[in-house]
This record gives C-alpha cells, structure tokens and sequence, in this order.
C-alpha cells in the first residue's frame, strides 16, 4: 500500500495573533495547543490572550488575585549543579516509542528520541524528570517562523508523571473527562483535531499518568477526527502497556514532594516591577490555581515550582512572570548545554549570579523576553514581553535582566 500523504495545517488560531501577544514563533505551538486544550467541551473558544499566559504557566486556569505571607527566604548557594531523580519507571525513551511506530505516526523519518528539546524549555515541563517522571519527545524544529505555518512540523510527545494521586487526576477530569469508550490503559481521554494533525490523550495506567500530544499526523486528505484517533491508537495502547510494566519492575523510591514558595512579594516586589518598568501604576499580583491540569501542571505543583505573575491591575497581561524550579540547576550542567537545550538563547551574565544565563529576547522581533538563570540550586526564569505592540528594543532587554538582578539578591 502507498503510503498516505501528508495533511497537516497549523490549525485555526491566527498566526498573526502570535504577533500580537509577542510570542516568539518557536513556541507558539504551545499557546496552540493551550488554547486547544482549554477550549475543549466548552460552550466558547477561550481568548487567545488567555491561552498565552495558559502558555506561560503550564495550561493552568488562572484564579482570584490572592495576598502572600512573606517567609524568609531558603536558597542557598550549591557548591555543585544537582541532577535530575532517577525515573520511577524502569523504561527509556527508545523503550516506548520505536522507529517503526513513529513511521506508522509521521511516514519515513530518522527522528531519535529526545529528552530535553530547545523549543519547549522550561522549568515547568522540567518538573516531569524532578518528581522522577518520564518526558521524552520526538520530531523535527520545523516550527512556524516569522508567523508562517509550516505543515512540514511534526512532534510526538509523552510524559509520564508517577504517583498520581485520585485527587489530582479528579481535577483534570473535572475539565476534560477521561470518558473514551475504549479506553486506553485503566481509563483515558482523547481528543484529535483532523484539521490540525493534532490529538492530546491522558491515560491512567495505575497510579502512572500518562499524557501525549501528537501534532503532524499522516493522515489522508481530507481526513476527519476519528481518521487521526485510528492511526493514533495503536500507539496509546502500547505505550500504556509499556508504562504499566515499567512502573511494576521499577525500584527507584518515590521522591519527595516540595512545597512552593508563596512569598512573590519578596522574590518579585511589585515596586521593584513598577520602577524598573516605568510602570505609572503599582502593578498587582495574580496567582494560578491547578484547575485544567495536566501532567506538566502536575509535576510542577509537586515539585514545588514557585510562579509569581505581576501586571496591570484588571489586566491580563503580565509586566513580569516568574518561575522557579527548586533542584533545577540540573538544567545548565554541561550536558543539557552539549544537548542543545539552549541553543536558541544567548549566553548573557545576570548581577549577582556565578553560572552563565540564557536569554531568549531577540531585538527586532515582536516577542517575548525572558532570562533562565540558577540562584542556589534553583532554576528561575524571568519572563515579560512587549505586549506585541512593537518590536523588542535593546533597552528591553536591559530591563529584564535589570530586574533578573533584583529577583537573583532576594534570593540569596
């Protein structure tokens, strides 16, 4: 049989909203599959706007302002970068998808399984390997550049969060019901957009939580939703079964669960925001419940990723957002370096910090602005953009890495 052709679109969100809310191209995907994911079994598509900061924190539904109790601060320099748990699940990434699988998913490709890939780095999808789960992805960095849609882009993703506990997989369900009549696994939810090659899963094997997202898919033109489900399934069921055993050979014990910081007044003083930003108002804070979750979600409130959101108030538009990864300094030892895990940033050096930054702020571009850098043994990132009201300028990059430095000295 010849193989099938390709049909893949970028699916029905406007690039030119990339543009607007300043995203840089390499992860607009991501505010893509937000919007997808949050908009799923509702009566209205969720605002765009919505989905970015969704983006900018994992999928996760924003809440009601709420104040914070100071608490003194506890980072403290590490003489040596830590590493990444060892995984709660006997099983590799070549061990759960194989060459012949992803054949059947994207036709003849040569991709090689990834742990870490350079479009999607973030604390937040890092807190997977932090609590000992798996995160493997595989595919090409055909993503959409300079707003236009590239329907030659493909990726395959699983992540696995291990130990998962009723009440957590209750509040996904609360949103997308792990309803499929056939399951997957124990239980599952799956959902494929034929017009976008794209299909997300959560499947419960256990006390395992598996979550995938597929976009490329090889599907005949035109193809419908249950088109891209039945070449899809095949996959989901292995993978499953492939988790299921793991998880019952596995002997690594369970790592602990670490509390977030809530302390956002003083890790990121809104007078400090207000002055560095020129702000002519004192911008509020607002903080994010785990509603919508999913595993990235999950493993962050586990692994104790602290977020702090600061911006105009009744806006939804964020001056400064924070992110920080407790025990992420693995993240910039030599080897994720090597791998290619920064290589879209900049090598820049933020006041008070000994290890090398990386900034992704590109002058010219309508985009985001953000700075990675390690306090201790901890990973923040400091986020802003520009609104995509104008390019990014060089004295916008002064002030994130301006206020990067005031984050780094209360964090000492």
């Amino acid at each position: 049989m010849p193989p099938l052709s390709r049909s893949k679109s970028s699916g029905n969100i406007p690039d030119a909203a990339r543009l607007e809310l300043g995203l840089p191209a390499a992860d607009w995907r991501y505010v893509r599959t937000c919007w997808y994911v949050a908009s799923m079994g509702k009566k209205s598509v969720v605002p765009i706007t919505v989905a970015l900061i969704l983006a900018l924190t994992g999928c996760s539904s924003p809440a009601t302002p709420a104040a914070s109790e100071p608490t003194p601060s506890t980072t403290a320099p590490a003489a040596e970068l830590s590493s990444a748990p060892a995984s709660r699940f006997d099983v590799t990434c070549a061990d759960l998808v194989s060459s012949v699988e992803l054949e059947t998913l994207f036709g003849a490709n040569d991709y090689e399984p990834r742990s870490n890939w350079a479009p999607s780095v973030s604390p937040v999808k890092y807190a997977v390997q932090n609590t000992g789960g798996v995160n493997c992805t595989w595919g090409n960095d055909d993503a959409p550049v300079a707003g236009i849609p590239n329907p030659a882009y493909d990726e395959l993703t699983v992540q696995v969060l291990p130990d998962a506990t009723a009440a957590q997989i209750e509040l996904h369900v609360g949103d997308h019901p792990l309803g499929d009549a056939q399951p997957f696994g124990d239980s599952s939810g799956t959902t494929c957009f034929a017009h976008a090659s794209l299909c997300t899963s959560n499947i419960v094997v256990g006390e395992a939580w598996i979550e995938v997202f597929l976009q490329g898919a090889n599907v005949a033109d035109p193809a419908s939703d249950a088109d891209v489900l039945a070449l899809v399934s095949p996959i989901l069921n292995t993978v499953a079964e492939r988790v299921s055993t793991a998880a019952a050979s596995n002997t690594a014990p369970a790592v602990v669960a670490v509390a977030a910081r809530t302390d956002c007044d003083i890790i990121l003083p809104a007078a400090t925001v207000q002055s560095v930003f020129r702000s002519a108002e004192l911008p509020v804070y607002t903080t994010y419940h785990s509603g919508g979750w999913g595993v990235m979600t999950g493993a962050a409130t586990l692994a104790g990723v602290t977020r702090c959101i600061v911006g105009p108030a009744g806006s939804d538009v964020s001056l400064a957002n924070l992110e920080m990864l407790p025990h992420g300094a693995w993240a910039f030892d030599p080897a994720q370096v090597q791998s290619g895990v920064w290589k879209n940033h900049e090598v820049v050096s933020v006041a008070g910090v000994t290890e090398p930054a990386y900034l992704l702020c590109p002058i010219g571009a309508v985009s985001a602005c953000a700075v990675d850098f390690i306090v201790g043994d901890d990973w923040v990132r400091l986020g802003t953009f520009i609104n995509g009201q104008r390019p990014i300028e060089a004295p916008d990059r002064d002030q994130v890495l301006e206020l990067a430095g005031h984050v780094a000295s209360a964090l000492e």
